[in-house]
């Protein structure tokens, strides 16, 4: 059994060798524009936020602001507005919800330049029983325990801890993804630091929906991210998301469902 386990992992490693390729690259100096767009069956959860790309990764996007932007269905037309205080925001009517069943488009419009993309909603299945374990170094702090089974969706857990913790935030976001298979990458992929959080912590959990073309998009972008810097990276690029023409990003459509637990 120890010689075959030695012979599989000699094989891995073999075929994670690099090769040199020779290639050649456009060199474009234009700045993309980039879309974060999701709609909900939840009213106030609905918004899309637009930029442009960054010439280097450490530099703050540009928000976009002035926008025309229309989500439209079979049934008529809702027009997103910018936001009064969050430049480079958009929302639509707060009462405004999305639904099951139906196709949605969206329509944006930058002086002359136009891009759409169409998205629908999946069934979300309901949150598991919150659970945490204790973080053994630390008396009186949690680790979230998470999900980790399910239909395919993302998890995003806003916690608000009246104790800062040592990175100097009383206010942390994070994400958890379930996806309907693993990769390779995500397999071999590099340990993430694990933070733990006093007793008292209050914890938003959202749980969205992921259909088959945003949870493509999603396992695209944790391989150039997440996923990284492993055994098995994948050629860098940027992901394909579902605008037609030249925009950056993803038209996201998601049921969600969420609530608020408390680390005890």
């Amino acid at each position: 059994m120890k010689k075959l386990l030695n012979i599989i992992i000699l094989i891995l490693l073999l075929c994670s060798c690099e090769v040199q390729v020779s290639r050649e690259f456009e060199n474009d100096s234009g700045l993309r524009i980039v879309a974060d767009a999701i709609i909900t069956n939840v009213p106030g959860e609905n918004y899309l936020r637009i930029s442009r790309q960054t010439a280097n990764p450490n530099e703050v996007p540009e928000k976009i602001s002035g926008a025309l932007v229309a989500v439209t269905d079979r049934n008529g037309t809702e027009i997103f507005i910018e936001d009064s205080i969050e430049k480079g925001t958009y929302r639509p009517d707060p009462s405004i919800r999305a639904v099951s069943g139906k196709v949605y488009r969206i329509l944006i419009r930058i002086g002359d330049y136009r891009d759409t993309a169409a998205t629908f909603l999946e069934p979300v299945s309901p949150l598991s029983e919150f659970k945490t374990y204790p973080d053994k170094s630390k008396p009186g702090y949690y680790f979230i325990s998470g999900e980790n089974n399910g239909d395919p969706a993302m998890i995003r857990y806003l916690i608000d801890t009246a104790i800062c913790i040592p990175e100097g935030s009383c206010r942390v976001e994070l994400y958890e993804y379930i996806l309907s298979s693993f990769d390779i990458a995500q397999i071999f992929s590099p340990k993430k630091e694990s933070i733990s959080f006093p007793s008292g912590t209050r914890v938003i959990r959202k749980k969205y929906s992921l259909n088959n073309e945003y949870e493509a998009y999603i396992r695209a972008v944790l391989s150039e991210t997440e996923w990284r810097g492993g055994l098995f990276d994948v050629e860098a690029g940027t992901p394909k998301g579902n605008f037609r023409n030249n925009t950056l990003g993803f038209f996201a459509g998601c049921s969600l469902v969420m609530d608020t637990v408390f680390i005890q």
